[in-house]
């Protein structure tokens, strides 16, 4: 179990992983805004951004490719595997200890990760976004509600946008958690079952620039639904664990 974390450095070392698929016209985006974001942050000393293409049928990974340095990493998948399969192929393949994650399509920023950081000095072992303002479709809006409605009702969670994108936490919180599809729905929760500290912090939200959303009603709750039930499982196991069924330190 977790115990309580130690406080960073002044600067950290920072990998950020994000995945994509069918990002072409965000791809140039994305490298344009967040490199600069990560270079003029005050809490980073390295970072590396760990870009993961999950079988993009366009020209994401070519335009990828074509960016690679030692700071941009690029990452491939022959065929599709989830945004979750990208993830935890980019968390596997990150070099520090300290991990951020976020989405291509740039809808939260990468200069809220400064805010993000700050709390992992306070304590805490991840931070997770709360999307203040929402700037989606209302299709979006309501599936998200409806998800989060039934999520909070089967695993009774504190979470107020546990889908947000933007989180960064201490990457040996994840070491002892099966990284299923779609794990990425849940991320603070698996993090906080396991005794670890979870705070939330209110990010920027803005529209989708360019391509478009893959998700809706449909995959939230299909998908969504078997998940959670597993996730449930998980965390009974967690909490069978814990001496006289203790909470989390």
């Amino acid at each position: 179990m977790a115990g309580r974390a130690r406080p960073l450095p002044d600067r950290v070392d920072f990998s950020v992983v994000v995945p994509l698929y069918n990002e072409e016209p965000n791809v140039d985006r994305l490298l344009h805004t967040t490199l600069p974001s990560l270079e003029r942050n005050p809490r980073v000393r390295r970072f590396e951004l760990v870009c993961v293409d999950d079988g993009s049928a366009d020209d994401t990974r070519a335009r990828l490719e074509r960016a690679r340095t030692d700071r941009v990493v690029v990452l491939s998948h022959p065929t599709r595997r989830g945004q979750s399969g990208a993830l935890a192929t980019g968390i596997a393949a990150a070099r520090y200890d300290v991990v951020g994650v976020m989405d291509a399509d740039l809808q939260t920023t990468p200069d809220d990760f400064v805010p993000l950081l700050q709390r992992l000095d306070q304590g805490f072992d991840c931070a997770h976004g709360i999307r203040v303002q929402r700037r989606d479709p209302v299709l979006r809006l309501l599936s998200s509600r409806v998800a989060n409605a039934v999520r909070r009702l089967v695993l009774g969670d504190p979470f107020y946008d546990i889908g947000c994108p933007l989180s960064v936490f201490r990457r040996g919180c994840l070491e002892g958690v099966p990284l299923f599809e779609p794990f990425h729905r849940y991320l603070p929760f698996l993090i906080q079952m396991q005794g670890y500290r979870v705070t939330q912090v209110p990010v920027r939200h803005f529209p989708r620039a360019a391509g478009q959303t893959k998700y809706g009603i449909v995959n939230r709750l299909g998908v969504g639904l078997r998940s959670l039930l597993h996730v449930r499982r998980l965390a009974r196991r967690y909490a069978g664990a814990r001496p006289n069924g203790a909470a989390p330190p």
